[in-house]
Formats: C-alpha cells, sequence, structure tokens
C-alpha cells in the first residue's frame, strides 16, 4: 500500500516536468474542439516559450514567474518581431499559465501581473479596384480567376476558403456553408453572380469532380491534383500579385478588402460582422472609420456650398 502512495504522490501535476505540462495544455486545447489551426498556433509560441525557459534553466511550471514572462516578450521584441505576433505570443502564454494555475500544475497565474503588450490599432491596406482588375488580367487558368472572385466576395478567411467542398456551396442562391470557422463556429456567406459565374467555370474544368465528387475538395492544387492549402493559396495569390505588379496580395487583404467595400456600398455593419465571422464589432468599428473619412473627403471636394458658390 505505501507503494502505491508512493506512486500516487510522483505522479501528481504539481511534480510533473514543464513538458507534461505542455503536453496537458494541448490535449485540453483538442479537447474543447480547437482547430488544427489553432493548435498549431498554440504549439509553434509555446514552442518558443518552452525553449527560452530551458535555456534560463526552468523545467518546472511551478517555478516560472512573471520576471520569466517579461523577460519572454523583451526577447521576442529585441528579435525584431512585430508588434502583432509578439502580443499573440503573450496571449498564448496567457492562456497557458492561465491553464497551469487552474489544472494545480502553478501555484499561481505567472501572466497575471504581466501587462500584455500593446499593437496598433491600424488597418492595414485594400486593394483598390485597379489593383482587382490587375490581378484579374493577371490569372492565367479559370481556378485562379474563380480564387481571385470568390475570395473576394465571400469574405473568407484562408484556411476556411480552402476547407470549402463542393456541397458547400449552393450556385443558384450563392450560399456558401463555412463549416468550423474561426472558434469552431459555422456561419454562412455568400458568392454574387460574376462570382458564381467564374466559379462555373472552374468546375466545368473537372467534369469527373461534377459526376462523383460529392464530398471533393472545392479548390485543388494544379501540381498535385489534391486539396489546395492555405500555404498554397497563398503561393497561388504571390504569383498572381508579382505579375500584376500588385502588392501585399495575401488572402487576408483579399479578406480586408470584402469588407471595407462592402460597407462603402452600404451594407448593414451587423450583416457584415455575420457574413465575416467576427466575434464582436471593434474590427468592424475600424473599417467603418475608414468609410467615414472616405465621406468626409467627398464633402470636401464635392459639397454644395463650397464648390457651387
Amino acid at each position: 500500500m505505501a507503494g502505491n502512495d508512493q506512486r500516487l504522490r510522483l505522479v501528481t501535476p504539481k511534480s510533473q516536468p514543464l513538458q507534461l505540462a505542455l503536453d496537458a495544455f494541448m490535449i485540453a486545447q483538442e479537447a474543447a474542439w480547437h482547430s488544427p489551426l489553432t493548435l498549431q498556433w498554440y504549439s509553434k509560441r509555446l514552442g518558443r516559450f518552452m525553449a527560452f525557459l530551458s535555456e534560463r534553466g526552468i523545467t518546472a511550471p511551478e517555478n516560472i514567474t512573471p520576471t520569466d514572462c517579461r523577460a519572454f516578450l523583451v526577447d521576442l521584441e529585441r528579435a525584431g518581431l512585430s508588434a502583432n505576433t509578439v502580443h499573440g505570443s503573450a496571449q498564448a502564454v496567457k492562456t497557458f499559465c492561465r491553464f497551469l494555475e487552474r489544472e494545480g500544475f502553478a501555484p499561481q497565474n505567472a501572466m497575471a501581473r504581466v501587462t500584455m503588450p500593446k499593437v496598433p490599432k491600424v488597418i492595414m491596406p485594400a486593394f483598390s479596384i485597379e489593383d482587382v482588375r490587375g490581378l484579374l488580367r493577371a490569372c492565367r487558368s479559370p481556378r485562379d480567376t474563380a480564387i481571385v472572385l470568390c475570395l473576394l466576395d465571400s469574405g473568407c478567411r484562408a484556411a476556411e476558403f480552402c476547407a470549402l467542398r463542393v456541397q458547400d456551396v449552393d450556385l443558384r442562391s450563392g450560399s456558401v456553408r463555412v463549416i468550423h470557422g474561426k472558434g469552431g463556429k459555422d456561419r454562412t456567406c455568400y458568392l454574387g453572380a460574376k462570382a458564381r459565374q467564374a466559379l462555373v467555370k472552374y468546375l466545368r474544368t473537372r467534369p469527373r469532380l461534377l459526376l462523383s465528387g460529392a464530398s471533393d475538395s472545392l479548390w485543388l492544387s494544379v501540381n498535385t491534383g489534391q486539396a489546395l492549402t492555405a500555404c498554397g493559396l497563398a503561393q497561388v495569390l504571390q504569383r498572381l500579385g508579382e505579375r500584376a505588379g500588385v502588392a501585399h496580395c495575401h488572402p487576408h487583404t483579399f479578406r480586408r478588402t470584402c469588407a471595407l467595400w462592402s460597407l462603402r456600398a452600404g451594407m448593414s455593419v451587423y450583416h457584415l460582422q455575420a457574413i465575416m465571422g467576427h466575434s464582436d464589432l471593434e474590427t468592424l468599428r475600424r473599417y467603418l472609420a475608414l468609410v467615414e473619412s472616405d465621406a468626409e473627403e467627398a464633402h470636401r471636394r464635392f459639397g454644395a456650398v463650397d464648390n457651387m458658390l
């Protein structure tokens, strides 16, 4: 019986090394139905945190201090990483330390008294109409044309876009089912007539899919014939941007452009929130501020009294 007590004492969470605590955290995230991309996000950032702690001789979760966490963030800043990257790493460490306290791996949350790094609240550039026309002229296949128009019209995130299947798109109504989007939430976004016409032209280049592919991926790699990955999508867009001379040709630029153009066209911010899958209105408020500045500039240039009297 004494031997059994000793074994139980050896495997209590408090006595586990740091790596086992991290393993427990990752299992908890997976059990919470987080997406593979979210798991990769945590793994990458916390892996770097683990390496940093190891260099400081810290191998047990109960020995992590607020000073260690602050030093890690300073180390990231000195490495020249962006404010968004540093903030994301801080968020990952904060979630991890909260888990350590809650599960009994550590007596306290080492990040509880650490000030989160600030992130500049700026909206990165969106495409102009001429940018998009240039990208369309640079397309060399029906697939690439469909990618440009559908990515711009749907506002999907890269991972959501690549995960779409043929049966997720209703070509008559234009509705697109996004399954397990960010935060594991499903939603519906839409494609207009022009995007659907481009999509039909692309699908006609895949006749076998139309006959037998009810569960086939919507977007395929030209090289492998397999489902297009987020990395593959980024490469497709990078090549288009280089041919068209368009900067910032990344998947998220299409998403930003979708939001900004929709607001400029008069879409309700609440409808746009549902389509884009935003959990709150904070990001859209910044887009709305850009739209309002458009109106201010328009009045400055074309205001009735100043221009006519």
